[in-house]
């Protein structure tokens, strides 16, 4: 056989070779491809697994801690003649001892303070006008008036509601009363807050109209009427 042929016969059986051996690397290549793929998925199926499942361990956590404890505050409301009536407030919800009327009134007040004294007629008068449906609390605060003298007060002044005179527990409310509506220390007075079946409604700062306090009241009870 000539030379010039046999160079030709041996450079194809190498091109051959050569390629048949790339061929196998290619798909030797691809198998391991293949399979370090399906391992990267199943590592990131478990680590995404792992990580909802963390997520939900961290929620039920925050749960727990976030989950505000039930708190209850107990104040007693007593007059000159020793009869008491006792607040407890729980969740924001305030329930009144001895009390059968579904609207409240809780007025911090002071005999010293001018604007108190001139709603005492206003009290007095709502009192007499809603006296089915509306209790009023006046609960003096910060006050060193004499009993005696309070009591003289009380009769001359009309004041036809029921007037809490142990002072001490009176501003212990004030401060808890406070403190939820987000009054500032110094605060006017009276202050005014009505409360309609155990929920707060509405507050007045100051001197109010006796108008405007009647309005809200007729709206609770058109709003109770509403609801039955």
């Amino acid at each position: 056989m000539r030379p010039k042929i046999k160079f030709f016969i041996l450079l194809i059986a190498i091109i051959f070779i050569s390629t048949a051996c790339n061929e196998s690397n290619i798909e030797n290549e691809e198998k391991n491809l293949s399979v370090s793929k399906d391992e990267d998925s199943i590592i990131m199926e478990n680590m995404i697994h792992n990580v909802v499942n963390t997520s939900n361990v961290t929620k039920k956590e925050e749960k727990k801690i976030n989950k505000p404890k039930a708190t209850t505050s107990t104040f007693t409301f007593k007059n000159f003649k020793n009869k008491t009536t006792i607040v407890n407030v729980k969740n924001d919800v305030y329930t009144f001892s001895n009390i059968k009327q579904p609207i409240v009134m809780v007025n911090l007040s002071s005999t010293w303070c001018p604007p108190c004294r001139g709603e005492v007629p206003h009290l007095s008068s709502l009192q007499k006008k809603f006296k089915e449906n509306l209790f009023i609390i006046t609960a003096l605060v910060h006050d060193n008036i004499k009993d005696n003298e309070l009591k003289k007060l009380i009769i001359s002044e009309k004041a036809h509601f029921f007037v809490a005179v142990n002072q001490n527990e009176n501003e212990k409310f004030e401060k808890m009363i406070i403190k939820k509506l987000g009054i500032v220390d110094n605060f006017k007075l009276p202050l005014m807050v009505l409360f309609a079946n155990g929920k707060y409604f509405t507050h007045y700062e100051g001197s109010m109209p006796e108008e405007m306090i009647e309005s809200d009241i007729k709206q609770l009870l058109e709003k109770q009427k509403r609801d039955k």
